[in-house]
């Protein structure tokens, strides 16, 4: 057994529609209701219900949020279990990897990258 640290990244993973997806813990600011904050629209797909909202930072330091159904909990993830898409391979240009969990896949957004008030996306 290796003495090195795993590298891990908290994900929140959240449903739109019934796609899980996943996020980034360091690109969101909190977890609120949908009316909130100005909204990115529905980049990801419409939500069923869409009574919650994953609300980060836009340029200049104004609230934005991500319309959700649901949030499903925050993992910690090893890193070595991330997968990159290519950006030619994924379905929309927020999608940036893929995660398994267990058996169901979760699709890896750039939250950054939805947002449509920002000059510029961070698939970091």
């Amino acid at each position: 057994m290796s003495d090195e640290a795993v590298e891990t990244v908290e994900i929140v993973l959240f449903d739109i529609a019934g796609t899980r997806y996943g996020a980034d813990m360091t690109q969101v600011r909190r977890i609120g209701r949908h009316d909130e904050t100005d909204s990115v629209g529905a980049p990801l797909g419409t939500p069923l219900e869409g009574r919650r909202a994953i609300i980060f930072m836009s340029s200049g330091q104004h609230e934005v949020g991500l319309t959700i159904d649901g949030v499903l909990g925050v993992r910690t993830v090893a890193r070595g279990e991330l997968r990159r898409l290519p950006l030619a391979a994924g379905p929309s240009p927020y999608i940036i990897g893929a995660w398994l969990d267990r058996d169901q896949a979760v699709l890896l957004v750039d939250l950054f990258a939805t947002n449509p008030f920002r000059t510029e996306a961070t698939h970091a």
